[in-house]
């Protein structure tokens, strides 16, 4: 905002240089961007802050210098001795939406000289950057500048039937400013209109088809509050911003309306010459003050000072908020309506602490509560998680916490217990994610869509859900997804993703997180094929999903490769990861490998078998690696050949032949005992 140095000294007497004005103006919180001199005057150009609407003017202003200085403010003429009967005026106000305009005062000015303004006002117009129009105009400008509350004078002639109707517009209306520019006018655009027409974007721009002009004899002068979230869309929608919207917008003073229509009254009654006629003053009448405690004890321990009561209190009242004592240490304050801002204790804080000088306000080094441990284990667990997988080849992406529905029913088919967002943004936002799995095939589907079909990726974060209590709840999930070809290297031959390969992929990620009691079970779920569906189990209890993704999900997100999914609570996993580092001596003593085959049924896994072996070899059992499956051709119908080799080492002793063939001999005995299978 400009401040001219020679115009704020009408309001307050200002001993000091604009230089030194600049600085206390600066220090206090109201920084001044530059210093101009125009003749024999200093233009302030000052950047006041969103919160700080009172300030948007030069009482405002003065106001601050009158705290930060001492020295009292002189206040302009604001009294009018006016008819105020509402049923005696010749008009009406009537206000059909006093959401968006709480209160709206009009008064009547007959016999006005419309004309050039004198010398003085124009200069000051010109001064703030605006073009003197003529003196009524230039006159609700000067008090728009001089009190902070914009105003607008109709010709009142030209307003049909005499009647004033502050109202939403209604569909396809439209309104030719006083810039000259035709504007459209949505619904909730709050408009001033006759019993025709808009006359007016209310606290926005008024409507050609009242402007004063030199024929004008009389004049309605419009004082008002609007509500500042409706000026801020009207502004933002008609891409139109003037000085009246900039105040409206950031909240003016309700009790400054009737005051700043008097004030503008009397100067166009001394320059144009009207006669002050006939006021209506319509709306919500002024509410109570505020009232706010300050404790002086919380006061100094924020601030790190020692204050007494007696200095706060007459800080306080430098800036014309109220104070009084109900008790010692406590200080009650009256927060008047132009200071919008102060709502809490710790705003008063901020207030005593301009006024003392931040400046003053010794630099202290926070204490600092030692903790040893920085990162939570959940934390550190997800981020070993991470570092294991990408060392796998695996490649982390991130997606968005909202989905839309339509993604969730794809894969859950409406059965997902879902938090739906009331008001969100666009259809792509609609609920939180119940499962990482929509989210990361809308990623495959993209990647595909662009010639990338060989994909390994994984993704860590939070999902949301009702639980069966219907409580909200979150937790951190880990899905895996693969397509394509598992290997693409040209020493080894290609082959595409297998169920075994995702496998493979937990179990490494399980080992190095040293969790030890996890396990695969067959088990129907209903996003993934019937052959290639699996229960994730950790010490018997369910903590995921894996399996190869239905051929109608396929389908839905448009994917032409296989995807091979993982789905894992990872919350449930992180009480049993071991972080710890642990170091093994290399082994002094060899190995022994032993193979079997046999030909099982096709409903004996190898977590069976792999559980059997350990039972019976122990601690001996070092490695257990299927190295071969096959059905067909010497296979009956049902049945499959197994083949693995087990690797037998004591790190005691070497083992002897005769050690490992007698245990060797005995696995091959219980498998055979336990489930069936024959030796091939």
């Amino acid at each position: 905002m400009k401040i001219s140095y020679d115009w704020l000294k009408e309001y307050i007497d200002l001993k000091k240089s604009p230089e030194e004005i600049a600085d206390i103006l600066t220090k206090s919180g109201s920084e001044v961007k530059a210093i101009e001199r125009i003749d024999s005057d200093y233009i302030m150009e000052i950047e006041i802050t969103p919160n700080r609407s009172d300030c948007l003017s030069y009482i405002g202003i003065a106001r601050e210098l009158s705290a930060l200085t001492g020295k009292k403010i002189k206040m302009p003429p604001l009294k009018v001795k006016g008819k105020k009967e509402p049923g005696k005026a010749p008009f009406v106000v009537d206000i059909k939406d006093e959401d968006l305009c709480p209160r709206y005062t009009a008064r009547l000015i007959r016999d006005v000289r419309v004309g050039e303004s004198p010398d003085w006002l124009k200069k000051k117009i010109i001064l703030m950057g605006l073009r003197p129009v003529n003196n009524v105009v230039d006159i609700t400008n000067y008090v728009l500048f001089e009190l902070g509350q914009p105003m607008h004078a109709f010709d009142y002639d030209k307003i049909k039937d005499r009647i004033v109707i502050i109202r939403r517009a209604a569909g396809g209306e439209k309104i030719v400013s006083i810039d000259n520019v035709e504007r459209p006018l949505e619904k909730n655009t709050l408009v001033i209109a006759d019993k025709d027409r808009p006359i007016a974007i209310g606290g926005v721009m008024g409507g050609l088809n009242t402007e004063v002009t030199e024929k004008t004899k009389n004049i309605l002068l419009e004082s008002a509050y609007f509500n500042p979230t409706s000026i801020r869309r009207t502004s933002f929608k008609l891409t139109l911003m003037s000085e009246s919207s900039y105040r409206f917008e950031r909240g003016v003073d309700p009790r400054m309306v009737l005051s700043a229509s008097d004030r503008a009254a009397l100067l166009i009654a001394d320059i144009c010459g009207g006669t002050i006629g006939e006021l209506v003053d319509k709306g919500k009448k002024l509410e109570k003050e505020k009232i706010a405690l300050l404790r002086i004890k919380q006061l100094n321990k924020i601030l790190n000072l020692k204050l007494k009561e007696n200095y706060v209190k007459k800080s306080l009242s430098g800036l014309l908020l109220e104070t009084s004592s109900p008790k010692k240490g406590i200080i009650k304050i009256s927060v008047p309506s132009f200071r919008l801002d102060i709502k809490y204790e710790v705003d008063l804080i901020e207030e005593v602490g301009r006024i003392y000088g931040y400046e003053k306000i010794d630099t202290t080094i926070p204490k600092i509560i030692s903790n040893p441990e920085r990162k939570s284990i959940s934390w550190r667990a997800r981020e070993k998680a991470k570092d294991i997988l990408t060392s796998l080849g695996l490649s982390e992406v991130i997606t968005y916490g909202l989905l839309r529905r339509q993604d969730v029913d794809r894969v859950f088919g409406g059965f997902a217990e879902t938090i739906v967002v009331k008001n969100p943004l666009s259809a792509e936002q609609e609920m939180m994610r119940p499962s990482l799995i929509p989210g990361i095939l809308n990623v495959i589907s993209y990647n595909m869509n662009r010639g990338i079909k060989d994909l390994k990726l994984f993704e860590m974060g939070n999902i949301y859900y009702r639980d069966s209590e219907r409580l909200y709840r979150e937790e951190i999930r880990l899905c895996i997804a693969m397509t394509g070809a598992f290997s693409n290297d040209w020493q080894r031959p290609k082959a595409d993703v297998t169920f075994f390969d995702l496998k493979g992929i937990l179990e490494i990620l399980f080992r190095e997180l040293e969790l030890k009691d996890f396990s695969i079970a067959k088990k129907m779920f209903s996003f993934l094929r019937e052959d290639s569906s699996s229960d994730i189990l950790y010490g018997g209890k369910h903590i995921g999903e894996i399996g190869c993704l239905a051929n109608d999900i396929q389908e839905a997100f448009d994917s032409k490769e296989k995807a091979f999914l993982a789905e894992i609570n990872f919350d449930g996993l992180v009480a049993s990861v071991n972080l710890e580092k642990r170091f093994t001596d290399i082994p002094k003593y060899p190995s022994v490998k032993r193979d079997i085959s046999l030909v099982a049924t096709g409903d004996v896994s190898f977590e069976e078998i792999t559980s059997l072996v350990k039972e019976q070899g122990g601690e001996l059992i070092e490695n257990i690696e299927l190295f071969d499956r096959y059905s067909g051709k010497q296979i009956q119908d049902g049945h499959q050949g197994l083949s693995f080799r087990i690797e037998y080492r004591d790190r005691k002793k070497t083992l002897t032949a005769e050690d490992v063939d007698k245990l060797h001999t005995k696995i091959r005995g219980y498998l055979i005992d336990k489930l069936g299978v024959a030796l091939r």
